[in-house]
């Protein structure tokens, strides 16, 4: 599987979100959209709205990341009628929902994701890890951007790795936290298949486009080495 690229909204130029959207849309493999309540942690940061308004505007899937506190029928409901494609949610507040949370998403045609914190063990998923389309490993503690990357990380993927292989599961493996051109091979190596990607992309350069065509440039050159092994 290539390494997909997902640009995260929380890095983008919010004053010029459509124009953000139309620069990346070439490279985005789909859309990284933080919704964070303030309580799950302290920081606030994007709405389901928001997420309306990107979804009129691009046929790019849309990942709801919800760093939300109090998940719940009314909310995920929200998110898919904005036009989520994709709800990401935390393991350690849905753990006794998880099921029918993923029967809703399921039903409107949407994509399951489950992120787990740097503390929390990737076993942790294992009694629902046949309902998970997407498990996303924090590589970075939750809620603020610019935090330095957990080396453990390469491990936590290998041994999602392993756990999809042993069960005979097909989920994407997707790394969110400072990932940059620095760690992009090293993270695939691992077994990552796709990358949230915030500074690590949008700080490549002044031009989100140029950015965007840059990052692309030093995923597929690491996409066709792998592939030619």
């Amino acid at each position: 599987m290539a390494l997909a690229i997902a640009p995260s909204f929380m890095s983008a130029n919010l004053l010029h979100v459509e124009d953000e959207i139309r620069a990346l849309e070439p490279i985005a493999d789909f859309f990284h959209v933080d919704i964070i309540d303030w309580h799950y942690v302290k920081n606030m940061c994007l709405t389901p709205q928001f997420i309306r308004a990107m979804h009129s505007a691009t046929t790019v899937p849309i990942d709801a990341h919800l760093y939300v506190d109090n998940v719940d029928d009314e909310l995920v409901q929200l998110c898919l009628d904005s036009g989520a494609g994709i709800i990401t949610m935390p393991a350690d507040v849905i753990g006794r929902s998880v099921h029918r949370f993923a029967h809703r998403i399921h039903s409107a045609g949407a994509l399951v994701g489950i992120f787990l914190n740097p503390s929390q063990p990737v076993e942790t998923v294992l009694p629902y890890a046949e309902v998970i389309d997407h498990l996303l490993l924090m590589s970075v503690d939750p809620g603020f951007g610019g935090q330095d990357f957990i080396p453990a990380t390469y491990d936590r993927i290998r041994t999602a790795c392993n756990l999809r292989k042993n069960l005979g599961l097909n989920y994407r493996i997707v790394i969110d936290g400072n990932c940059n051109a620095d760690r992009f091979h090293s993270l695939a190596e691992a077994g990552a298949d796709a990358l949230c990607l915030g500074r690590g992309l949008f700080d490549c350069d002044p031009d989100t486009r140029r950015a965007g065509e840059l990052t692309a440039q030093a995923i597929n050159a690491i996409n066709a080495e792998l592939n030619r092994r």
